[in-house]
């Protein structure tokens, strides 16, 4: 019987710290995606969201950068 890792919370300042960092350097990069594709800065931002959630839904690995 495999016995599951449980979620542990060691890391959790550095991962919040990180995951704020790349949104805010992401932010500016989305919103051109967005106007450099003709559609529009709100369009990058539903990009970049979407890819972002998507991205955590089906996992990765830890150095993963999926964002713009």
């Amino acid at each position: 019987m495999q016995v599951f890792n449980l979620i542990k919370f060691d890391n959790l300042r550095g991962d919040i710290f990180g995951g704020v960092t790349a949104a805010i350097v992401s932010l500016p990069l989305a919103l051109a995606f967005g106007v450099a594709s003709g559609v529009g800065p709100v369009a990058g931002l539903y990009g970049a969201v979407c890819v972002g959630f998507f991205a955590a839904l089906f996992g990765g690995t830890p150095t993963l950068i999926s964002e713009p």
